[in-house]
């Protein structure tokens, strides 16, 4: 047992209060990964690789475009369905910039897992597909017959560009911190990453 200025320090105890604070840093952005992830549409459907090859071929899944059109067509009342839509953006958006705090913070935690990143780099594609759902979703509107300033509709993109940049490259930090922590409990250098998470 190791003393440190006069006072025992219990190495089982320290490496069980570095593991609990690791494991409540994950379930931080877990949570907030998920309230980044929530939309007010049904979620789409990827399309599969099959699919995408065939000419021809018909996807009878629920694709982004169509999320839009639901999304579009639900907002009540009529005329005031764009500003409905910005306060939802706002919201995912507000969610993000919570998540994005967490991931900044969780670059000093005791641990990291590769699973830490993942979070983060789903919210990531999940702020894409926000950011064209509410695009696509806006210029619905406008075919229902409703005006929608283009300068509006740009800014919720920027908006999310900036989200998805500003959390790239909080991923790309832990990515780091990862690489550096293998590096030296193996005593050997880490494998580099390759970070492409920061593109919008």
């Amino acid at each position: 047992m190791a003393l440190t200025g006069g006072c025992a320090v219990n190495p089982i105890s320290s490496q069980l209060n570095a593991k609990h604070e690791t494991a409540a840093q994950r379930d931080l952005l877990a949570e907030a990964a998920r309230e980044v992830e929530k939309a007010p549409w049904p979620k789409p459907e990827p399309v599969s690789l099959v699919s995408r090859m065939t000419v021809g071929a018909i996807d009878s899944g629920f694709s982004k475009a169509d999320a839009a059109e639901t999304y579009a067509a639900a907002l009540q009342p009529e005329g005031a369905r764009f500003s409905l839509l910005e306060a939802d953006a706002e919201a995912n958006l507000a969610a993000a910039n919570r998540l994005l705090g967490i991931a900044e913070n969780a670059v000093f935690a005791p641990r990291l897992s590769g699973n830490d990143i993942s979070i983060v780099e789903d919210a990531i594609q999940a702020l894409r597909e926000n950011r064209q759902i509410y695009v696509n979703a806006a210029h619905q509107i406008e075919k229902l017959g409703e005006p929608v300033a283009d300068d509006r509709v740009d800014a919720i993109r920027d908006a999310y560009n900036l989200a998805i940049r500003d959390l790239g490259e909080a991923a790309d930090a832990l990515a780091d911190r990862l690489d550096r922590d293998q590096s030296e409990n193996y005593a050997s250098p880490a494998k580099p990453r390759v970070h492409n998470l920061s593109g919008v």
